[in-house]
């Protein structure tokens, strides 16, 4: 059963997405852990950040568009403390631990140095655009993609008229496809040296957050939201596209930047479009089993912890002499949930509770 315009706009809550969260977390521990890849699908775990980036610019540019329909305008303080304290207190927590153990313990470790040299870098979001090189710490360019767009988009939400907005959008999209597509590999390896050209693909692309905004915009108007209905709105829409999404991700290719990039892009906003859409499915009512959407709702943490949590494993798998293939994953999913978990009820909470004195 699919919902109208009038019960989308009424909705808060959009079931299921938390369960797209789960798989995207389930998807990245995977890639980060020895693994045996049967399967294309199998050694495309990191495609799991490009999910969370859809996810996110969906929700973001929601909040942001209902926002200024109701009150007539965008409290960016409201909005920029909310995501302070959603985000930042747990960052920081693992920054100044991770700098302090490394400055005590491991003074002169080649990593440690590179991690104080680049602190600066880590702290202001910036390892997207250049990264230190300190081990476990490279997933943090998808953290500070996120920031920067936090930083930058609600300023055209909130300033930027229609047009502009849509003409930013754009040309933004345009700047994301050429270094997709590979037009800057020759200035990228110039800059960055030989072998970048995936390494900017990979970290500096907003291009699946913009789908994800894109997506927000279209269902807000009714006209647009009725067409995407009749597209993606039938009953198994969300299977069928949840199937399409599977199916390229199988398809051999050991360069999946361009035209498949771009497809997968599209295939997760599609993805999630009937999703939302259809919010009474038999996969939404999977999606929002209790343990799946448990771990949606800490994936945050489990990304932020995840890499720690496998080198953890890894050093006990080899301690007691056991193979890695088979283990590393479940064990290191298991303590990563559990990681995130004691993270999010005993520390993160306490700065999630505050963020009701920023909400109108």
């Amino acid at each position: 059963m699919t919902t109208n315009h009038d019960a989308y706009l009424a909705r808060s809550y959009f079931p299921g997405l938390d369960g797209v969260r789960a798989i995207a977390i389930i998807a990245v521990v995977w890639h980060h852990c020895v693994r045996a890849d049967f399967l294309p699908i199998m050694s495309r775990g990191f495609a799991g950040v490009d999910l969370f980036f859809v996810l996110s610019g969906f929700l973001i540019a929601t909040l942001l568009i209902r926002e200024k329909a109701k009150s007539g305008a965008i409290s960016l303080r409201n909005f920029w403390a909310r995501r302070f304290l959603r985000l930042m207190p747990a960052y920081y927590l693992l920054l100044f631990s991770l700098l302090a153990a490394y400055m005590l313990l491991k003074p002169n470790d080649p990593n440690a140095q590179r991690f104080i040299e680049g602190f600066h870098i880590y702290a202001l979001y910036l390892s997207n655009w250049y990264n230190p090189g300190t081990n476990n710490m490279g997933i943090t360019w998808s953290l500070s993609t996120e920031e920067q767009f936090y930083l930058v988009w609600p300023l055209i939400e909130s300033f930027a008229a229609p047009f502009f907005r849509l003409g930013f959008w754009i040309f933004a999209i345009f700047i994301n496809q050429l270094i997709n597509f590979g037009i800057f590999d020759t200035t990228i390896q110039n800059i960055f040296g030989p072998g970048a050209h995936e390494k900017e693909i990979l970290e500096s692309t907003f291009t699946p957050i913009l789908f994800g905004v894109a997506l927000a915009h279209i269902l807000d108007n009714p006209k647009y939201y009725e067409w995407v209905r009749r597209t993606v709105g039938f009953k198994y829409a969300p299977i069928a596209t949840l199937g399409f999404l599977i199916a390229l991700m199988n398809i051999p290719a050991s360069d999946i930047s361009g035209l498949f990039r771009l497809a997968m892009h599209l295939g997760m906003t599609a993805w999630i479009a009937a999703i939302v859409i259809q919010p009474q499915s038999e996969l939404t009512r999977t999606l929002e089993w209790r343990p799946i959407a448990l771990i949606g709702a800490i994936s945050y943490g489990m990304y932020l912890y995840h890499m720690w949590c496998i080198h953890i494993v890894r050093v006990l798998i080899d301690k007691v002499g056991l193979s890695q293939n088979w283990l590393q994953f479940p064990l290191s999913l298991a303590l990563t949930t559990l990681v995130a978990a004691g993270s999010y009820y005993l520390y993160e909470k306490r700065f999630l509770n505050w963020r009701k004195k920023f909400r109108k």
